[in-house]
Formats: C-alpha cells, sequence, structure tokens
C-alpha cells in the first residue's frame, strides 16, 4: 500500500472517530472539544519525528543527569519480520528523589518527562527510531505538597510555568487520587496495533496479557502490574469504545496518563472498597522532543478537554471543575481544610486555552498522615534492627519536629498543630508497640498503612478528622 493511500485511510478512519467522540460530548465544552479535534496532525503525517526521536536520544545519553536504558523487545510481540528495542529515559540520581536534577537544569525540565520511551526497529521494512510515549513534564507545589521535599525555595513551582502566574486566565481543578503513574499509548505497525504501557520509568510493549508475561527481568514488576490492569480494562470496555480509543492514540500520537489504585498496595487513603485494581484517567499528553525556544505552553491537552474526551471513550475519569483566577487563592486555602483525600491539581491556562503551568496542593491530612507513616516505617525499621539504640522518645521528638516543619510550610495555628502532635504521639506509640508484639507487619506499615491508621483510630477511641484553622 502506498503511502498516501495509507495516510487516506488513516484520515478516514480518524473522522470516524471524531464523530464518535462529538456525538456523546454534552455541555458547554462541545466547541473547545470540536476544535482541539480538528488540531490535531497525524502521526503518519509528522515526517520529522525519527529524526528528532534520534536527536533526542544522542542529546540524553550525552546528560550526565540522565539514564538511557535499552532491552531487547520479546520474541512475537512485533509483527513477523520485525525485531527491536525499547529504550526507557528517565532522570538518574544515586540517592532520593530526583527534585534537585529538574529544579536546577531548565532544558531536562522542558524536555524531559516523567516517563519518556521510543522504540528502535532494528529489523524490517519501517527500522527506524520513534517515540512511542512521553507522559507528563514533571510539575511541582509549594512546601508540603512534594512529599520528598524536606526544605527549598517555596517558591521554586514557579521555574516549571512557561509563563508568568500572571498571564493565567482561568483554572481546570482536577482531584489527586493517591495511587501509582500508569501510561497508554498505542502505535500501528502492519495494520497491527500494539500497546505500550508501563509506570514511571518502565514500560514495554504489548498486545496481550501472554505478551506482558514475556518481560522477565526484576525491573518490569509494577510495569507488568500496571500493563495487566490496562489488558483488563480494555477487555471490560464496550468493543466500540476499545476501538475507537486505540484509533484515536494511533492517529493523535498522544498518551494517556492514568492513575492506577492498587488495594495491595495502599500509601494514605483508604482503597480497601476495591476488589481490584482501578485506572482512573487524568490527562493526555503530546510527544514533545523539540520545545520551541521560547516555550509557551506545556505538553498537556487541557483537561476539561482531555477528560471530556477521555469520558467519550468510555474511559472511567477524574473529576474536573472550572475556577476564575480571582477564586484561586480561596481554592488552594479549602483544599488544605478537605479531608480524606490527597488533594488537587491545578492547571493553569493562558487567554488561548493553553496549559501555561501545573501546580499540586495536598489536603493537611494527607500531609500529616503521611508523614507519620514516613516515620513510623523508619521508626519500625529502627526497632526491629537495632532494637539497641531504638528510643520511643527520639521517635516521638523527630515526629514532633516534622509536624512543627509543616505547621510553617502551611501556616497552620497552634491549635490545629496540637491536636496533629498529640495524634501522631499515641500512634506512635502504639503502633510502634504492635509492631514489637508481631500483631502488625513492617510490610503492613508500608503497602496498608491506611488499614492500620483505621485500626488504631478506632481502637483508641481517636479521630484524624481534626479542624485546620490557619495563623492567618
Amino acid at each position: 500500500m502506498s503511502a498516501s493511500i495509507d495516510i487516506m485511510l488513516d484520515a478516514e478512519k480518524f473522522s470516524e472517530t471524531v464523530r464518535f467522540i462529538l456525538d456523546r460530548i454534552e455541555g458547554g465544552t462541545y466547541q473547545d472539544i470540536e476544535k482541539h479535534l480538528s488540531s490535531i496532525k497525524s502521526t503518519k503525517l509528522k515526517t520529522d519525528q525519527e529524526e528528532k526521536a534520534e536527536r533526542w536520544l544522542q542529546w540524553a545519553k550525552m546528560e550526565k543527569n540522565l539514564k538511557v536504558i535499552g532491552a531487547k523487545i520479546p520474541s512475537g510481540v512485533l509483527p513477523h519480520g520485525y525485531q527491536g528495542e525499547l529504550i526507557d529515559v528517565k532522570v538518574f540520581v544515586k540517592y532520593g528523589p530526583d527534585d534537585a536534577v529538574y529544579d536546577n537544569n531548565e532544558t531536562i525540565r522542558d524536555r524531559v518527562a516523567r516517563g519518556n520511551c521510543f522504540l528502535s526497529i532494528t529489523t524490517g521494512p519501517r527500522a527506524g527510531t520513534t517515540c512511542v510515549l512521553q507522559a507528563m513534564k514533571k510539575f511541582t507545589g509549594g512546601m508540603g505538597d512534594d512529599d520528598d521535599r524536606e526544605s527549598g525555595d517555596e517558591s521554586v513551582w514557579e521555574r516549571y510555568f512557561t509563563k508568568g502566574y500572571s498571564d493565567a486566565d482561568r483554572v481546570i481543578v482536577t482531584e489527586k487520587v493517591n495511587g501509582e503513574a500508569a501510561h497508554l499509548s498505542c502505535i500501528e505497525i502492519e495494520g497491527e496495533k500494539i500497546l505500550c504501557g508501563g509506570s514511571k520509568n518502565v514500560h514495554l510493549l504489548f498486545r496481550n496479557k501472554a505478551d506482558i508475561e514475556k518481560y522477565v527481568e526484576p525491573r518490569y514488576r509494577i510495569a507488568q502490574e500496571v500493563c495487566e490492569a490496562v489488558m483488563t480494562y480494555l477487555d471490560d470496555m464496550k468493543p466500540q469504545d476499545k476501538t475507537q480509543l486505540l484509533q484515536f492514540l494511533v492517529h493523535s500520537g498522544y498518551t494517556a496518563v492514568f492513575e492506577i489504585l492498587v488495594p495491595d498496595h495502599q500509601h494514605v487513603v483508604n482503597l480497601s472498597q476495591l476488589k481490584r485494581s482501578e485506572l482512573q484517567f487524568i490527562t493526555w499528553t503530546e510527544c514533545e522532543l523539540q520545545p520551541a525556544e521560547k516555550k509557551e505552553h506545556l505538553n498537556v491537552i487541557p483537561p476539561h478537554v482531555g477528560i471530556e474526551i477521555a469520558k467519550a471513550l468510555g474511559l472511567q475519569t477524574v473529576k474536573y471543575e472550572v475556577v476564575e483566577m480571582q477564586d484561586i487563592q480561596k481554592r488552594m486555602r479549602t483544599i488544605r481544610q478537605q479531608y480524606d483525600l490527597e488533594g488537587e491539581v491545578l492547571y493553569f491556562l493562558d487567554k488561548q486555552g493553553l496549559v501555561i503551568g501545573i501546580l499540586k496542593k495536598k489536603t493537611t491530612w494527607y500531609i500529616m498522615c503521611r508523614a507519620i507513616r514516613e516515620k513510623l516505617k523508619a521508626a519500625g525499621k529502627l526497632q526491629s534492627c537495632k532494637p539497641e539504640v531504638f528510643s520511643l522518645s527520639n521517635v516521638q521528638n523527630k515526629m514532633v519536629i516534622r509536624i512543627n516543619d509543616i505547621q510553617k510550610w502551611l501556616d497552620l495555628d497552634h491549635e490545629t498543630t496540637a491536636s496533629w502532635k498529640d495524634l501522631a504521639i499515641k500512634a506512635m506509640k502504639w503502633i510502634l508497640h504492635k509492631l514489637n508484639q508481631g500483631d502488625i507487619t513492617q510490610e503492613e506499615v508500608q503497602d496498608k498503612f491506611p488499614i492500620v491508621w483505621k485500626k488504631f483510630l478506632e481502637c483508641n477511641g481517636e479521630t484524624d478528622r481534626i479542624e485546620v484553622k490557619f495563623m492567618r
């Protein structure tokens, strides 16, 4: 089949997908969605994508702060006569989080997402290298909103915006789901659709669950869990929805970004009501390997548009709300006071409706509970491995110091802070005692903390529904 005929057939299929989506759109977002769909350029028309991918990878291999990991694609995943390698690229740090690298390197902020995956076909009619998946670029929040930040510049979030805060016209607010990152894209080779999916930094190509099992190295463990959940999710979809979803992914070259909620791996929010892993769609992203010299917007599709498209394609999505700029400070304050939620993500849009920055804001409840969890994990390990140096009073003092830090970051009043200190000290004493007695395991604190936390509250007649008040 000639390239021109192939492109025409692709355009016809996508026109069908566009009609399918628009027929399901209701409300005031119709025009925005129609405009966005008409602007999508087929991946088959992006003739320079292989050259860009090669240049990007050459740059990445020379960058000391990046790690490039290539692995041969298992036999049978690609069509007959094809062989290739899948390449993941991530920010590399020897110890701890990657915040410092992103904070201090504008080029990496602009070019490297939390999830970058390339397909290099080494044998077959279509040899070459392309970017098959690029997730969201890193974004941040204030102190307390980043789980791994101990200190730093309160205004560091501004570095992650492409324009100034004052250039924002409105904000789309989405709920922040307390799970793990999950990515999905789809390519088509010789008429065969092949999925690319995985976790934050590890991805794999697959057509079915049997393909997923071919990835046997330990580094694929989390990515396999994600891809198995994706396959289950796709298998449960209505056939027409699944067909149009995959066609949308193939034509647009977008990556679907999800949060995966896994009841066997619970962080702070209780997921015990789930019978199996659940995917919640967050946004679509574009592969953006060579940002413009003056970067105007991020590689994220405006969420109110993206979420409505995802709903039309049959995906379960996070909730969203449009907030005017004059109300955003009040909204951020309200987020801090929410209960039993991680928080919300704020997408700042300019007058053209493009995303110029993203900010995460977390609830006081989540920040405090996570701080308690992290101190408990460290204390439990010390109590088990080095009981001769373990001291409950030292552990509790460290907890108090951490809560004092949180008070400063969030501007909490003394009453709110005192209530959390009292609850945290009681929790440390009770849970560490249960760990020492063998009634609770270290693995439960690590992977089932919400269940351990609920048990502590119920057994001791305590509550973590603490009213949040501020100093000013």
